[in-house]
C-alpha cells in the first residue's frame, strides 16, 4: 500500500500550562492501490514536454507568425502548417547552442513522438525538408488560446503587445523558453535515435549508421562485440515496439526467426513446468540460442510493461554476421580452454599501395595477451610501422590484468639483458 504524509494537525491546549499550545500527531492517508510510480513519472515527463511545447509555440507565433500558413505541394493544399525545414531553421536561430541541424531535428522529433505536432500525412518521423509539413494539434493539447492570438494579431499588434510586456514578464518568458529548449535538447538524442531506427535499413545514411554504432557502445548486450561486428549490426538492426504489457513476443516451441536486444522496457522469460524463470531488462538480449542451434524457442517471452522497444536482428543477417566473425577470428586453446582470441582486420598501408591484415585482441589470459602484444611490437618495429595502439593501452592499464610483479618478469623474459 502506498502512503503519503498529510499535514493535518490538531491543536491540544493545555489549560494548566502558561506555554503556547502544542501540536501533536501526524496522520497518514492511504493512496489508491492503482497508483503506478512508473506511470506517474511518465505523466510528469509528458507534462513537462507539453509545457515546453507551449512556450516554444508561443515564441514561434510571437516572433515568426508567418511560418504557420497555408501551403501547396503537388497541386494539393495543406492548411495552417509549417515545413520541416522552416522549423529547423527557426530553432537554429533561436538556440545558438545547437551545433547541427540533426540536434534540432531531434528536438522536433520529441514533440512528434508525444503527438504535439503531427505530419500532415501522419508520418512518424520528422523530416528536415521544404516539402514535409507539420501542424500543432491546438485543441487536443490546450494551445487554442495561442492559436487565437496568432489569428487575431498582425505584425503591428505583435509589436504593441511586446511593448506592453514589463521587463519582469519578458525575463520570466525568456527563462521559461530556455528551460523548455533545454528539456527538448536533452531528450533530442533519444528521439533522433528512435527516428533513425524506424527507417528501413537500406534507407539509412552513413551518418545514421554512425549514430546507431555510437549507441551500441553503451548497450550491455553488444559490449563484448568487436568494432566490425557493431558496424555490421548498425546496418541491419530493425526497430520493433509493442504497446501493451502481457503481449507474447514468441512462445516456447516456436521457430526462431530473430535475435532481440531490449532497448526500452523489460520482459519475463517463462518455460513449461517452471513458470517464470527470470526477468530481462534494458540492454539485455535473448533469442540467440534458437538461431545458433537452428532449434525451436526454448522459452516464452512476455512483455512485462507497456511500450517496450526492441532492436531486432533477423536470422539471415545474424547467421551472416556470425559466419563473418568466425571466418575472421583466430582462437588459441590450451588444455581445451581459449587463452587468446584475435580478430583479423584489414587496413591500408601508409603508402596506399594495398591492404594488410592485422589482428586485434578480443580476449585472453593476461600472459598470452602480453606475449602477443610484445610480438606485435617486434614486428611493427622491424617493419617501421606505427605501433598498434592496443600495446600502449595494455601497458597503461596493465594493473587491471596483471600486477607489476608479474609484468616485469614477463618483460625481462621477452627482452633478456
Amino acid at each position: 500500500m502506498h502512503l503519503f504524509r498529510s499535514y493535518n494537525y490538531r491543536v491540544f491546549p493545555d489549560r494548566y500550562s502558561v506555554e503556547t499550545s502544542s501540536i501533536r500527531g501526524i496522520s497518514w492517508t492511504p493512496l489508491p492501490e492503482a497508483l503506478d510510480t512508473q506511470d506517474t513519472m511518465k505523466q510528469f515527463l509528458s507534462d513537462r514536454i507539453l509545457k515546453a511545447a507551449r512556450v516554444v509555440y508561443s515564441a514561434l507565433i510571437e516572433r515568426n507568425p508567418d511560418l504557420i500558413r497555408d501551403r501547396k505541394h503537388h497541386l494539393k493544399s495543406y492548411r495552417q502548417c509549417c515545413s520541416g525545414k522552416d522549423l529547423v531553421d527557426w530553432l537554429m536561430k533561436l538556440n545558438k547552442c545547437l551545433q547541427s541541424r540533426s540536434q534540432a531535428v531531434g528536438m522536433w522529433q520529441v514533440l512528434v513522438d508525444e503527438g504535439i505536432i503531427v505530419h500532415v500525412k501522419q508520418e512518424l518521423n520528422f523530416h528536415d525538408k521544404d516539402t514535409q509539413f507539420y501542424r500543432f494539434l491546438d485543441s487536443e493539447f490546450g494551445l487554442n488560446h495561442l492559436t487565437n492570438e496568432k489569428n487575431a494579431l498582425n505584425h503591428t499588434a505583435n509589436e504593441n503587445l511586446y511593448l506592453k510586456h514589463t521587463t519582469h514578464e519578458k525575463d520570466q518568458s525568456d527563462e521559461e523558453l530556455q528551460e523548455g529548449l533545454s528539456l527538448l535538447l536533452q531528450m533530442g538524442p533519444d528521439a533522433l535515435l528512435t527516428m533513425i531506427l524506424r527507417k528501413c535499413p537500406s534507407q539509412r545514411s552513413a551518418e545514421d549508421l554512425e549514430v546507431i554504432y555510437e549507441e551500441l557502445l553503451h548497450v550491455k548486450a553488444a559490449a563484448h562485440l568487436s568494432t566490425s561486428v557493431r558496424k555490421e549490426l548498425a546496418a541491419v538492426l530493425v526497430f520493433e515496439s509493442h504497446a501493451k504489457a502481457g503481449t507474447v513476443l514468441f512462445s516456447q516451441g516456436d521457430k526462431g526467426t530473430s535475435w532481440y536486444i531490449i532497448w526500452k522496457g523489460s520482459v519475463n522469460v517463462i518455460t513449461h513446468g517452471k513458470g517464470l524463470v527470470t526477468t530481462l531488462h534494458e540492454g539485455e538480449d535473448f533469442g540467440q540460442l534458437a538461431l545458433v542451434n537452428d532449434a525451436p524457442r526454448a522459452a516464452t517471452i512476455i512483455l512485462r510493461e507497456d511500450n517496450c522497444h526492441f532492436l531486432r536482428v533477423d536470422k539471415q543477417d545474424f547467421i551472416r554476421i556470425l559466419k563473418d566473425v568466425e571466418a575472421n577470428t583466430v582462437r588459441l586453446e590450451e588444455h581445451g580452454k581459449a587463452v587468446l582470441v584475435l580478430e583479423k582486420a584489414e587496413s591500408t598501408n601508409q603508402g596506399g599501395t594495398g591492404n594488410i591484415s592485422k589482428y586485434t585482441v578480443m580476449s585472453g589470459t593476461p600472459e598470452k595477451i602480453l606475449e602477443h602484444l610484445l610480438e606485435t611490437v617486434k614486428l611493427d618495429t622491424n617493419g617501421n610501422d606505427a605501433i598498434d595502439p592496443c600495446v600502449s593501452d595494455f601497458l597503461l592499464t596493465h594493473r587491471v590484468f596483471m600486477p607489476s610483479s608479474q609484468l616485469c618478469p614477463a618483460l625481462q623474459q621477452q627482452y633478456p639483458l
